[in-house]
């Protein structure tokens, strides 16, 4: 009888330290990439993964981009590096995910910024420049002639 009990127990052990690993650790703070200025000048968009290991204490100790347009990749990292979490019972790593999306140039101000979803990703949102709608005209220059000549 007390080898099943000895099983039982094992069993309850490593069901519970399943079920805390199984749980990610809740975001304490947040932080939204900042649209890169000559992403948007290329209009580049997309998402970026970044892989964070985030300490005991719950800070992140390490970040780095796993995936994503090379043009939006510092600008995630940076953001990720500046996220906080409930401190976890071990330290962990996890991958948090930072979407870069161009809306119209009509989008209401109300619909630009930062749009957070539960667990890891944050999305971006930033209006597509306008398109180009002149061109520089052509500049003539006077070519000066000596009468002596």
């Amino acid at each position: 009888m007390p080898s099943r009990s000895l099983a039982v127990l094992i069993l309850a052990a490593a069901w519970t330290c399943l079920a805390q690993q199984a749980a990610p650790p809740a975001v304490v703070e947040a932080v939204a990439a900042v649209y890169p200025k000559a992403a948007v000048t290329a209009r580049t968009s997309g998402s970026v993964l970044v892989d964070v290991h985030v300490s005991v204490s719950g800070e992140v100790a390490s970040a780095a981009a796993a995936e994503g347009d090379a043009l939006l990749r510092p600008n995630a990292v940076a953001a990720a590096r500046l996220w906080r979490f409930q401190p976890p019972p071990q330290a962990r790593d996890l991958r948090l995910i930072f979407s870069f999306r161009l809306m119209p140039k009509n989008t209401p101000a109300a619909q630009l910024g930062a749009v957070f979803r539960p667990p890891y990703t944050v999305e971006t949102r930033r209006a597509s420049p306008a398109p180009v709608s002149h061109y520089a005209k052509k500049k003539t220059t006077q070519v000066l002639t000596d009468p002596a000549i």
